[in-house]
């Protein structure tokens, strides 16, 4: 997904750089892949093309989703309906459908000493339970440490015999689990984002399942994943270079793809806000007012109570409003509240 960021100047031309009116400043490119700065993890977000029958994943989403060339991914379609206006959506997991009811998030509570990891491990392979991915983390340096994962289940049975089991050894006061001391087991709903879509119980939205007659997983090859016919014939008026939004869901380990509008323009908008009730709403309701549709949202607090980042990613394909009057539109919000709170960027994002 090679891309730029240039200064968004509506009206002036694809790619035109001139400087902004609070400072003078050399055009600036960012990668399309730093659209968030290091850290800011909580989705992980990406932007990119379609070409062909094929769809280049990111190394950023691919590791941290278990993408990667070689591996096989099982993919799902879905169609949104809503007001006379429909869009689609791809599911893509590297964990096969069929795995999904046995599928669990484990809790292992520990003590934090040399050998508590294994014990809680060996516990699990001894019954045939494949842990899957997972983070420990020690909470009390030589106290205490978690361990959270997500666990098959399917060669063992059912959770429930899984932690009678735990429960029968710690009463026993074994020393196979003596570092070990709690383990709650939850079934996982992970199944529900790949099998339901994102709008399972709208009353609003309708929601369709694309139906594939041989339901085969696909290899990612060249950090490609390539879209099954049966999917893009589904597309009515799919153009190659089509725009897509990529979103990372760490809860589901899914990856979701969104096929946006051909004519979409996206910009990134950065600002500093009041850290206050309402500030992020007034700078909502701005945007609106010019037709701008807000793609997705971060913010981030500065000082407590005081100031906050704020980064938008926003279509502006249907506003006719120029960068300079959506800046000045912006700061005179801003200006409502005593403070330095500006516009720090107005960016044109390029695929």
């Amino acid at each position: 997904m090679d891309g730029t960021i240039g200064s968004y100047i509506r009206g002036t031309g694809a790619g035109k750089k001139v400087a902004d009116n609070v400072r003078t400043r050399l055009p600036i490119f960012i990668n399309v892949d730093d659209i968030w700065r290091p850290g800011q993890l909580m989705r992980l977000w990406q932007f990119g093309r379609l070409h062909g029958n094929k769809i280049k994943i990111n190394e950023e989403l691919g590791q941290a989703l278990g993408l990667v060339n070689g591996s096989q991914v099982f993919s799902a379609m879905f169609r949104y309906d809503y007001n006379g206006s429909t869009s689609y959506e791809l599911v893509l997991s590297t964990f096969g459908p069929e795995n999904y009811r046995q599928l669990c998030q484990l809790t292992i509570q520990m003590i934090d000493k040399p050998g508590a990891c294994a014990q809680a491990s060996n516990f699990l392979a001894d019954r045939n339970v494949d842990i899957l991915n997972s983070v420990s983390l020690s909470n009390i340096s030589g106290v205490s440490m978690t361990w959270k994962m997500l666990a098959d289940l399917s060669y063992y049975g059912e959770p429930s015999e899984l932690k009678a089991e735990f429960d029968s050894l710690k009463k026993a006061r074994t020393s196979a689990v003596d570092l070990v001391d709690t383990i709650d087991i939850e079934v996982s709903h992970i199944a529900d984002r790949y099998n339901k879509g994102a709008a399972a119980g709208s009353k609003t939205v309708k929601t369709k399942p694309i139906k594939r007659k041989h339901k085969t997983a696909t290899i990612i090859a060249h950090d490609e994943f390539e879209v099954p016919q049966e999917f893009l014939d589904e597309i009515k008026d799919l153009k190659d270079g089509q725009p897509l939004m990529f979103v990372g869901d760490m809860e589901s380990y899914v990856l979701s793809i969104t096929f946006l509008e051909p004519e979409a323009e996206l910009v990134r908008l950065s600002l500093v806000i009041p850290d206050k009730p309402g500030a992020i709403a007034r700078v909502a309701d701005t945007l609106g007012r010019h037709n701008i549709n807000m793609v997705s949202l971060q913010s981030e607090v500065l000082v407590f109570y005081e100031s906050m980042t704020l980064d938008i990613i926003a279509d502006v394909s249907k506003s006719t409003v120029e960068e300079g009057k959506l800046r000045s539109s912006l700061e005179e919000v801003l200006a409502l509240q005593k403070g330095r709170y500006f516009v720090d960027e107005i960016e044109n994002i390029v695929l």
